[in-house]
């Protein structure tokens, strides 16, 4: 079989990697990874030194999608639901010969319409898949009212009878299918292993140096103090958990969004590896005898449903105000619902809702 990934986060890269050395092993295997992510570019170049897959192609896919122009708007609508031939030819002509039997991405917007426009030319029964983005992603489908073009392409080619990429999904590829209630076929991923041939591919990707972490609990900082509405008082959190197990015995991980330098400024321990995910450093090392602190960190469950490994985890969003900032409130309130699912109990048994900062002792 031969199969096209279109990557836009570390996550789907991992993911992918994972499916290249388990269900995928036999298959051939092109990756398109977008430049959405900060180094996508030198992740993009190690993974074809490496040799795992048959082509790797890094696209700009910022310029593509979200820095067009007038006339490149006009040219999409047009194109990708009038022709057979689009813009975005020029980016994949290097794999365009190959007859791919499926292609397999999380985002959906006008870049993977037009993609698959054009892989559809080439095999008319292309399949079409998903991957998971997380565990939080399980509800997340795919349907109209995605933009006007990519709207306007499905109506047009329906009436012209060409295939439509909503109209050929066909599996759901995660880790845990039976938390999935989607409309696809879902597929199980298995889990990946500390000493796993996928964790190995990652240590020489990211070259993660897992030697710092040498403090019991690690904080993973939100956006909620300057992102959703009101800030929640997370600072205030930590200063609190520094008080209760020792700032020595603390370390904060930032979030990517974060560009504020308070931790760092107060003396408090920050991690270094701030441009390499975490679910990589997770995936290269042992952390089974830490414990993970966080308001909502939908990585902090990422790394661990990837890991064979779970860690201790304690989400604390209890602890903060969050009245007043309606996307951590959303947010909690998906977390919460997912570790009360009845099926997801073993899985989550070591994460826990802090009612009281003396919980994480």
């Amino acid at each position: 079989m031969k199969k096209i990934f279109y990557l836009r986060t570390y996550y789907q890269i991992i993911f992918a990697l994972q499916m290249v050395n388990t269900i995928c092993k036999d298959d051939e295997v092109v990756f398109l990874i977008s430049d959405d992510s900060n180094g996508s570019k030198r992740v993009a170049e190690k993974i074809q030194s490496i040799g795992i897959v048959k082509k790797v192609i890094w696209i700009k896919t910022k310029r593509l999608t979200y820095e067009k122009n007038l006339f490149e708007k006009i040219s999409d609508s047009i194109s990708i639901a009038l022709l057979e031939t689009n813009r975005y030819e020029n980016v994949l002509r290097p794999i365009l010969n190959i007859g791919f039997d499926e292609f397999i991405f999380f985002n959906f917007g006008v870049d993977t319409i037009a993609f698959y426009n054009l892989f559809v030319k080439r095999n008319p029964d292309i399949k079409v898949s998903r991957i998971e983005e997380g565990i939080l992603s399980y509800g997340i489908e795919i349907g109209y009212g995605q933009g006007k073009i990519v709207d306007l392409s499905y109506y047009v080619r329906k009436l012209l009878h060409r295939k439509n990429i909503i109209d050929n999904f066909y599996n759901f590829y995660c880790y845990y299918p039976v938390i999935y209630k989607g409309n696809l076929q879902s597929v199980q991923i298995p889990r990946i292993s500390v000493n796993s041939k996928t964790a190995r591919i990652l240590g020489k990707i990211f070259r993660p140096d897992t030697s710092g972490y040498t403090q019991k609990y690690i904080f993973f900082t939100s956006v909620y103090d300057f992102e959703g509405g009101e800030p929640i008082g997370e600072y205030e959190l930590v200063l609190k958990v520094a008080n209760l197990v020792g700032k020595d015995n603390l370390l904060i991980k930032i979030h990517p969004r974060d560009l504020r330098t308070i931790y760092s400024d107060n003396g408090f321990n920050v991690d270094k590896n701030s441009l390499i995910p975490w679910e990589a450093i997770q995936l290269s090392s042992d952390f089974s005898d830490k414990v993970f602190l966080t308001i909502n960190s939908g990585s902090v469950l990422s790394g661990s449903t990837m890991s064979e490994k779970p860690v201790k985890t304690f989400y604390m969003y209890k602890l903060c105000n969050i009245k007043e900032n309606r996307s951590c409130q959303k947010n909690a309130q998906d977390i919460e619902a997912l570790l009360c699912k009845s099926s997801m109990k073993e899985v989550f048994r070591n994460v826990k809702i802090a009612e009281k900062i003396e919980d994480i002792l």
